[in-house]
């Protein structure tokens, strides 16, 4: 398969005039431009939206199941009974049973907590985590960012006299599993109201619940925003709304009163932690306990308070992480490889016996964001391949998956990601079933790669300005994603590969009928030759800070020759 480091641009419409120019008296045009697009008319409405949803406004029992789920809960605590907080592995999984272990305990339950081992249970609600409940003399089990497809183990926990309340955020079938509540803000019958949260956001709701049913002051529960934000950003919710709040609240909390044991893996920082900073340097540390041992030592960490258990416990995770990049890096090498071979199938499907069962997931993502191809990797794990998918622009990979699952044994998870289990004999049925099924649901004018960019401006308008009302506009993700700018037919003034091995390109943008520049970086550009002439550049906009100085820098995602299109 060819393929070449230039995208297809996309542009949007054209925005409203009338909104543009409402904005445009306030403000800089290419950002009431970018404003406008967004659907807002005015500054106001800007304002408003920045804020995000007032939790206060919103009313936990609103959502599906939740007035049973705080009674017996309320009851549980009444009674003494144990609670038993089931979570996945990842950073949403123990985020939650976390937050459900500090919760709960300071308001009076008796808790245990338990996340499954990635290799021997798997994803999900599992046998022997229900075992385990029954053993410890558990009444109610609670599954935390998992369980809303669980049917046959949670008719197992029932059998056994568990009364299950499952919190989960995942898509749900139209039948429920036999549980006493089952919280999922996409049942299609929950008029909640706020549709995306992350798993942790789902049990925060139930806490506030129940600490309502047992007449205590929830307010308390604020103290927790930190490990709520930290599931946003590492989840990929839509960072508006109720999450938006939410996620701003908690960076604030890092911020001002940093919990010790988030301190201990942010580690020492010049400047304020952001979401970028949870997303891509804490969320790593935390999850890979999951993937390169074992996910209890992530709520180990993050439900400790005296210094000496938090040192050794984020020591553990940061040693894990380095052992899980070099694992990484290895994998990556040979799936790409790999690839190569089969470039020509529409959707990749990869397997290796010997990848780690953690890494998948990674391994899947790195392929994906090369071939611009949904992929596959599986690896083999007690004579059964458990994968990890992740999707490309345009495809709805849940539901491609679920074309093909007739060769699956099992599988979970959403447009953009999943993971599943296949019998080795039926790999190559499921690769020719899953190809068939991108091709008819991945629209051909989505295949090649492209870039959407917001707005097209002149270098001259790329000022300290600009950059500091984008940063207003902050924390991005999901749902509010980070501005794309792009330039057209300027010149390369400057180039220079820096880089350990010269991987990234430090390039100078030129307007010469403007006589004006713009510094920008393109990470990994590696080999390719550098354009030559006129030139098209696409980039997200950061801060650039050396030597106590502060300018502007462009972190370029496309450089190209030029359409021809030149200087507005």
């Amino acid at each position: 398969m060819s393929r070449t480091r230039s995208k297809w641009w996309t542009l949007p419409p054209k925005p409203d005039a009338e909104a543009v120019a409402a904005l445009a008296k306030q403000m800089d045009r290419p950002m009431a431009e970018l404003l406008a697009l967004r659907g807002f008319r005015n500054l106001d409405e800007v304002r408003d939206w920045i804020q995000g949803t007032d939790p206060g406004e919103v009313n936990p029992f609103d959502m599906a199941g939740m007035p049973e789920a705080a009674e017996r809960l309320a009851l549980a605590r009444a009674q003494g009974e144990l609670v038993f907080l089931f979570g996945d592995y990842d950073v949403d999984g123990t985020t939650a049973v976390s937050v459900g272990t500090l919760a709960l305990k300071a308001g009076g339950w008796r808790t245990e907590a338990y996340i499954p081992d990635r290799y021997r249970e798997g994803y999900g609600l599992s046998k022997a985590g229900i075992d385990r409940a029954i053993e410890l003399g558990a009444k109610v089990l609670i599954t935390l960012d998992c369980g809303v497809k669980a049917f046959d183990e949670i008719d197992y926990a029932v059998s056994l006299g568990l009364d299950v309340i499952v919190a989960d955020h995942h898509q749900p079938e139209e039948r429920l599993p036999n549980a006493l509540a089952v919280h999922d803000p996409l049942r299609s019958d929950c008029r909640f109201g706020h549709t995306y949260l992350s798993g942790c956001g789902v049990g925060f709701m139930l806490w506030l619940s129940a600490y309502d049913a047992a007449g205590l002051d929830s307010a308390p529960l604020d103290a927790h925003h930190d490990l709520l934000a930290l599931s946003i950003a590492a989840d990929m919710v839509p960072m508006v709304g109720l999450n938006r709040r939410w996620l701003m609240q908690g960076i604030e909390l890092i911020n001002t009163q940093p919990r010790p044991a988030l301190q201990a893996l942010i580690g020492e920082r010049r400047g304020p932690v952001s979401a970028r900073d949870l997303s891509f340097s804490v969320a790593p540390k935390i999850n890979a306990a999951g993937r390169m041992d074992h996910g209890l030592r992530a709520v180990q960490l993050l439900t400790a308070t005296d210094m000496g258990p938090i040192e050794q416990f984020s020591q553990d995770l940061h040693d894990l992480n380095t052992t899980r990049r070099s694992t990484e890096r290895r994998m990556v090498d040979e799936a790409l490889e790999m690839a190569e071979s089969v470039s020509d199938d529409l959707a990749l499907v990869l397997y290796h016996p010997d990848w780690h069962k953690g890494i998948v997931g990674l391994i899947a993502q790195r392929v994906a964001e090369r071939f611009y191809r949904p992929v596959v990797a599986f690896t083999e794990h007690e004579g059964v391949l458990s994968g990890s998918a992740r999707s490309a622009p345009g495809l709805d990979l849940y539901a491609a998956l679920d074309d093909a699952s007739a060769h699956l044994i099992q599988f979970g998870g959403h447009k953009a990601a999943a993971g599943m289990t296949c019998k080795p004999e039926n790999l190559d049925d499921f690769r020719v079933a899953l190809n068939a099924a991108v091709d008819r649901r991945w629209p051909e004018s989505m295949r090649q790669p492209q870039i959407a960019v917001d707005v097209v401006l002149r270098v001259d308008e790329v000022t300290p300005r600009l950059l500091q009302l984008q940063d207003r506009l902050e924390p991005f993700g999901v749902g509010n994603p980070a501005p794309v700018w792009g330039v057209r037919g300027v010149e390369l003034a400057y180039t220079k590969k820096v880089g350990a091995e010269g991987e990234h390109l430090q390039v100078e943008l030129f307007d010469p009928f403007r006589q004006r520049s713009l510094r920008g970086i393109h990470f990994q550009w590696g080999d390719d030759p550098i354009p030559e002439g006129l030139v098209d550049a696409a980039f997200q906009l950061s801060w650039n800070e050396y030597r106590g100085e502060r300018t502007v820098q462009a972190r370029l995602l496309d450089l190209q020759p030029t359409s021809g299109q030149a200087y507005l």
